[in-house]
């Protein structure tokens, strides 16, 4: 990826589709958090100047005119903060938010100033004042590995309701991980939070891999729900990874039912983290991906539909609607008993199942 010098630059299609992610998780998590807090903050840590080259808008108005625009509108006190360390950008962002009249609850501010510096001063407050900061999601979206420390990643998460996601530019890390300049590996570390990532052998054909599970065990330390996707280029080389990290199962769906509902014409792979071997392509049939993973976790078992959904949401990368699509597949009288499942006339309460479906309560039991 290219680090625009320009105070406005052209959008790129890896770009388009990350905003697409944000712009669907938004519109469901704006709504949840304000329903039952008074006030919601969003953060986008390196804004940009609002707009591209192309006159495509830029996150900061995306999710502005994302949260003015609610179907249902938003109450209490909405706070927004968009800040880049690059004045022009600040500039450009504050003209067009000029042009814009949010409702008097939306508190908005572009900032001006390093990311990392701003977060610090403000978790550093909270830590001294003891007041709650409220539910918060951070946009975390560098050109480059610095000024972005775990540790303050990780401050983050461990405040309650608070979740990040994070553009994770690995392909850079791991090209400038041997730079001879002391200081860029220093930021690589700080990045990750430790050292491990120094230990990696150089020649290995996987480092990219190694690299990536080394910084989604250090987000797991923190957050109890993670997961990443990933953005490839031509060749399928993978550029980045974008981290979700979360308390809260809810928001993790969410997020994962945003993931699965953009359409980047087979550029992105949703990757699954319980089985690093697996890439999962958006779009297409999921079933065949999601089977094996089903008959190995509860082969020979009688279980309610409640627990296959808890572990196929939790654990994998797929949602509910993939677990229903490979259950119905599987009641199949046709196939062999090795792949077929066996479905109880009667649910949990006693009510009859209607065929073919698969709600909570259904009594499923897997081939050995």
């Amino acid at each position: 990826m290219t680090v625009p010098t320009e105070t406005i630059w052209a959008l790129d299609p890896h770009t388009a589709a990350k905003h697409e992610v944000l712009k669907l998780y938004l519109q469901a998590w704006f709504p949840i958090l304000n329903s039952s807090h008074n006030r919601v903050i969003y953060v986008d840590g390196f804004c940009g100047p609002g707009r591209y080259k192309g006159g495509e808008l830029g996150s900061p108005i995306i999710v502005l005119d994302l949260a003015a625009n609610h179907v249902k509108p938003l109450t209490g006190e909405i706070i927004f903060r968009f800040i880049d360390e690059r004045k022009d950008r600040i500039d450009h962002l504050e003209s067009e938010l000029a042009k814009r009249s949010p409702p008097s609850n939306f508190n908005v501010k572009a900032v001006h100033g390093r990311f990392d510096e701003k977060l610090k001063a403000l978790l550093d407050w909270i830590d001294q004042k003891k007041v709650d900061l409220g539910p918060t999601f951070i946009f975390i979206d560098p050109f480059g590995f610095s000024g972005v420390p775990y540790t303050l990643v990780r401050r983050t998460l461990e405040k309650p309701r608070c979740e990040v996601l994070v553009t994770f530019m690995v392909d850079a890390m791991n090209r400038f991980l041997d730079h001879p300049t002391e200081q860029i590996p220093e930021h690589i570390i700080e990045a990750f939070g430790t050292e491990e990532c120094l230990s990696i052998d150089r020649n290995s054909p996987h480092r990219i891999k190694l690299l990536r599970d080394i910084y989604q065990k250090q987000l797991e330390k923190a957050a109890k729900f993670v997961r990443y996707f990933e953005m490839r280029d031509k060749t399928d080389r993978v550029e980045y990874l974008l981290f979700f990290a979360t308390n809260h199962r809810l928001g993790y769906i969410k997020m994962k039912e945003a993931m699965w509902a953009v359409d980047p014409d087979g550029d992105f792979t949703f990757s699954d983290a319980t089985n690093p071997g697996q890439q999962v392509l958006f779009g297409g049939d999921q079933t065949s991906l999601l089977w094996p993973i089903l008959r190995a976790a509860f082969a020979g078992r009688e279980v309610l539909k409640n627990e296959i959904q808890e572990f196929v949401e939790d654990k994998t990368a797929f949602l509910d609607k993939h677990t229903r699509a490979a259950l119905r597949e599987h009641e199949n009288l046709a196939l062999p008993a090795s792949e077929r499942i066996l479905v109880r006339d009667l649910k949990a309460d006693g009510k009859k199942r209607l065929k073919r479906t698969f709600p909570k309560g259904v009594y499923v039991t897997f081939p050995s």
